[in-house]
């Protein structure tokens, strides 16, 4: 393939694929400036309080030595509310409460199982656009319940070969345009400079 042709197809890709992964992004560059700026954004308090919602009687029988996230899939089987979602390993069914985490984008929702009491309470996030932000950040992808949350985890595979297709695609067309050549040394050597300093210095 002509020198013309590679030059047209790599800034063709480098073009699009940016305009299809805009969304994402945008998601994640606004999401790490809260992650960043934390107490500005919440004010030392939580992003979005959870609201109880229901609570429900519920009785479920499970086996000996059974896994802590085998014990959440089952609640939300049960519950009818399958979907992305995780629970801390050290649970215990022998404790007082079992809390299940549904990983939701828009309202989050924490499910306690209180099993001496027989009944389970649902706790929902109230929306807002911090909480959704970071929200849709942590979101869970690949290997978890439901055919959206892996192909949500497949298109951050894509946010990440489009990252790396930009670095690469950015330095084939700077080593194309002459005139932009010094200062493009000026900028990959400072960024590396500074890269390195931090490195050593945080």
């Amino acid at each position: 393939m002509k020198k013309f042709a590679w030059s047209w197809l790599i800034r063709r890709a480098h073009m699009y694929l940016a305009l299809f992964l805009t969304p994402w992004v945008l998601v994640f560059a606004l999401s790490s400036v809260i992650f960043n700026h934390l107490k500005f954004f919440s004010g030392g308090k939580p992003l979005a309080p959870f609201e109880q919602v229901a609570e429900l009687p519920y009785e479920a029988a499970f086996s000996d030595g059974i896994e802590s996230r085998e014990v959440g899939l089952q609640i939300l089987r049960d519950l009818d509310r399958e979907g992305a979602f995780w629970v801390a390993r050290n649970q215990k069914l022998t404790a007082k409460r079992f809390t299940v985490n549904r990983n939701r984008a828009i309202g989050p929702e924490r499910i306690h199982y209180l099993p001496q009491e027989n009944k389970v309470i649902i706790e929902r996030q109230k929306v807002t656009p911090s909480a959704l932000l970071v929200g849709l950040h942590l979101k869970h992808g690949v290997g978890h319940p439901g055919i959206a949350a892996n192909l949500w985890g497949i298109i951050l595979d894509l946010v990440i070969v489009g990252m790396l297709f930009w670095v690469v695609s950015g330095v084939w067309m700077w080593l194309e345009i002459k005139p932009a050549r010094f200062w493009g040394a000026v900028s990959v050597l400072s960024g590396i400079g500074l890269f390195l300093l931090f490195l050593f210095t945080i």
